[in-house]
């Protein structure tokens, strides 16, 4: 961290490389493409309005009916209900008390992972890490194929 023109320069990075964020009074007011950088992405551009987003969900959120009386609550309420901001300690005990239900209910044969989207590099490779979670948790159902290519097999013999 620096201090320029009042402002507080972070070096981090992303998807997009590394760049320098100027933080002004704890808001993102900017970015600088790492100096060293020969071509920087123009992505990184965009990280003060993501950041700051009206859309942004900043924390955990739950369904108001599912919070009140979980498993087995009156699912008419999808679509309409609000949803209720929930610490990331209390989000993390309801997914992981759900996660057991599942499992002692149905056994780990109940519990697909599967992931679609996968980031730059190697620990960041979502899949990956879905898996290892999963295989520590005991096994689950993972897809033979892609997507894609599981519907070109079905399609392509035609």
């Amino acid at each position: 961290m620096s201090t320029v023109s009042g402002k507080t320069l972070v070096h981090t990075g992303s998807h997009w490389g590394m760049y320098d964020v100027e933080v002004d009074n704890d808001r993102v007011v900017g970015v600088r493409a790492f100096a060293r950088d020969p071509q920087p992405s123009r992505m990184i551009n965009a990280m003060p309005s993501a950041v700051h987003a009206d859309c942004r969900i900043t924390q955990p959120m739950v369904r108001q009916g599912w919070l009140e009386h979980g498993v087995g609550s009156n699912r008419a309420g999808r679509g309409i209900e609000p949803f209720i901001a929930v610490s990331w300690d209390e989000a993390l005990d309801l997914v992981a008390a759900e996660l057991r239900r599942i499992k002692e209910a149905y056994g780990n044969e109940a519990i697909y992972a599967s992931s679609g989207w996968a980031s730059a590099g190697v620990f960041h490779d979502a899949p990956a890490q879905l898996y290892r979670f999963f295989n520590g948790f005991g096994g689950f159902v993972s897809q033979v194929t892609n997507y894609s290519f599981g519907a070109a097999s079905v399609i392509v013999p035609r």
